[in-house]
C-alpha cells in the first residue's frame, strides 16, 4: 500500500541562523543547556582513574572512571577560583589538584584536600559542600556516553527514542563491542556548528556534485565492482531517510544489487554470523548490502558507516565507522572531534584496510571531508552579511516522497527517497521547537 506523508510541509530558515551571535547565545542556553550531548566512548576510559576531557556546549568537562569503576562527568573547574583541573586531553589519576591554590579532589568528585586549611578557613571548614559540579544526568547506550545539564530532561532512552535502534545496528553488532582506535583528532572549523550536522542528518542530494572527484578516482563502487558482488545490478542506488523524532535522523543507502540472503560486504565473512545473532532481522536487513549509513543525534553528534571498494588493491573492500561531535565556539566557528571506531579483536589486516579507507575519505583530512568543509565554511561566511542574513533558505526537497510501508520494520518516519531534505527539515524543526520559547525570542527561523 502506498502511503503519502501528509505531515510533510515546506520549511523556511533565515540565514542569520548560521552566523548571528545573538542567535548563537540563545542556542547555548536553550539547546546546549537542556539537550543530552555525546561525550565519549567507554573504551577511552577502561580502567579506574582513566579520564578524557571534552565539552558540553562551551563548558569543559572531565569524563572519568572513578576508583569504584563508575563513570562520572565533572565540570573542569576548581570550586575555589575556577581554574581548570585537567589540562591534558586524556590521562589517569586518582586525584585532581588545582594548579592555583592546590585544592585536591578525588576522581569521584569529592574535595579531599584544602591547602593551609586551618590558617585560611579554620578547622571546621566543611569540604563536603564543595564537591565538583556535575551534570544533572549521565547515561550510556552501546558504550556511547551522554550527559545533560537539565535535571528535568527525559531519560537518555526516551531522548534517543527510535534513533537508538539505528545506533545499535551500527555499533552493537559485534560480539566484543567496539573501541576507539587511537586518540580522537580535534580541529577548528570556520563554520557554524549546525552545518555538518544538517548535512550528515541525511543529505544524499549533494553527493555526486560535491564529491564528483571522488567518483572519478574510484572511491565509489563502479558497475564493474558491483558485478563482482552480484549477478544482478540495478540501474540506480536505493536509499531511505528517517526522522527519528527529537531532531535525530538517519539516511541509509543500499548498494544497487540483488542477492539471496544477507551480505555484509566490507567485513570479513567470518564476522557475518555474529551480525545475524546480535541484530534483529530488520536491523540485519538495514546493514545488508549497505553502501552508507549516516545520521545525526541532535544537537551536535553525527555518525557514519561507509563501504569502500578497492581500498589497497583490487577487490579489497572495507567498511569503517566514525563518530564526530561539534563544539560551538561562536556563530561562525566550531571545534570538531573525530572518533574512529573498530571492533575489538578484529582481524589486523581488515583493520588496516578499514583505517586506510577512513583516512582517505571521511577522516579529518579525507577527500570527502575537505569537499564538504569548503561548503560548510561558505555557508557561514555567506550568512553574516547585513542583507544576506535576512534572506531565507527553503527546504522543499522530497516533499513528494512517500512513506515506507510499516511492514519494513524500521522505526521512525521512514521515507523512500535518497535525494531529499526530509531529515534536514526534521533537524531544523527540532531546533525551532527548542529555540522558540516565545514568538519574540527567535526571529531567525520561520515555519
Amino acid at each position: 500500500m502506498t502511503i503519502i506523508d501528509r505531515s510533510a510541509e515546506p520549511l523556511t530558515v533565515y540565514r542569520r541562523s548560521w552566523g548571528d551571535e545573538e542567535v548563537f547565545l540563545t542556542e547555548m542556553d536553550r539547546i546546549f543547556g537542556h539537550c543530552w550531548q555525546f561525550l565519549a566512548h567507554d573504551s577511552e576510559i577502561p580502567d579506574p582513574g582513566d579520564y578524557v576531557t571534552r565539552k558540553m556546549g562551551r563548558d569543559r568537562v572531565i569524563v572519568a572512571r572513578g576508583e569504584d569503576g563508575e563513570i562520572r562527568v565533572f565540570l573542569n573547574t576548581c570550586r575555589h577560583r575556577g581554574v581548570p583541573l585537567c589540562r591534558a586531553d586524556e590521562g589517569n589519576s586518582s586525584h585532581y589538584r588545582c594548579s592555583y591554590h592546590g585544592w585536591t579532589y578525588t576522581n569521584t568528585g569529592e574535595l579531599r584536600g584544602v591547602t593551609y586549611q586551618p590558617d585560611v578557613y579554620g578547622k571546621n571548614f566543611d569540604k563536603s559542600k564543595f564537591s565538583l559540579f556535575e551534570p544533572a544526568q549521565v547515561d550510556s547506550v552501546c558504550g556511547l556516553i551522554f550527559a545533560t545539564w537539565d535535571p528535568e530532561a527525559p531519560t537518555l532512552a526516551d531522548y534517543l527514542g527510535d534513533a537508538a535502534w539505528y545506533l545499535q545496528a551500527i555499533v552493537g553488532k559485534f560480539d566484543g563491542g567496539m573501541e576507539v582506535a587511537g586518540t580522537p583528532v580535534r580541529n577548528i572549523v570556520r563554520a557554524n556548528w549546525k552545518t555538518e550536522g544538517e548535512n550528515l542528518s541525511g543529505d544524499g542530494y549533494h553527493t555526486m556534485i560535491t564529491h564528483a572527484t571522488a567518483l572519478e578516482l574510484g572511491l565509489f563502487a563502479t558497475p564493474k565492482d558491483l558485478e563482482k558482488l552480484s549477478d544482478v545490478v540495478n540501474p540506480r542506488f536505493t536509499g531511505r531517510t528517517v526522522d527519528c523524532g527529537n531532531g535525530h535522523t538517519v539516511r541509509a543507502q543500499r548498494l544497487p544489487v540483488e542477492v539471496e540472503g544477507r551480505k555484509f560486504w566490507g567485513y570479513p565473512e567470518d564476522m557475518w554470523e555474529q551480525f545475524e545473532r546480535n541484530l534483529t532481522p530488520e536491523q540485519a536487513d538495514l546493514m545488508s548490502c549497505l553502501s552508507v549509513n549516516h545520521g545525526s543525534i541532535f544537537p551536535n553528534m553525527s555518525f557514519i558507516e561507509n563501504f569502500k571498494t578497492n581500498v589497497d588493491g583490487p577487490d579489497l573492500h572495507a567498511r569503517y565507522i566514525r563518530i564526530t561531535i561539534r563544539y560551538p565556539i561562536s556563530a561562525t566557528h566550531s571545534e570538531q572531534v573525530w572518533f574512529f571506531l573498530q571492533p575489538r579483536n578484529a582481524d589486523p589486516e581488515w583493520c588496516r584496510l578499514s583505517s586506510l579507507a577512513y583516512l582517505r575519505t571521511n577522516g579529518p583530512s579525507g577527500m570527502f571531508e575537505l569537499d564538504d568543509t569548503e561548503n560548510f565554511v561558505g555557508i557561514s561566511e555567506a550568512s553574516v552579511g547585513d542583507y544576506a542574513r535576512t534572506k531565507p533558505v527553503d527546504y522543499l526537497g522530497g516533499l513528494h516522497h512517500k512513506l515506507t510501508p510499516p511492514e519494513v520494520g524500521w522505526p521512525g518516519r521512514v521515507v523512500d527517497g535518497d535525494r531529499t531534505e526530509h531529515t534536514l527539515r526534521a533537524f531544523h524543526r527540532r531546533w525551532n521547537e527548542l529555540m522558540k520559547v516565545d514568538e519574540a525570542a527567535t526571529p531567525s527561523i520561520e515555519v
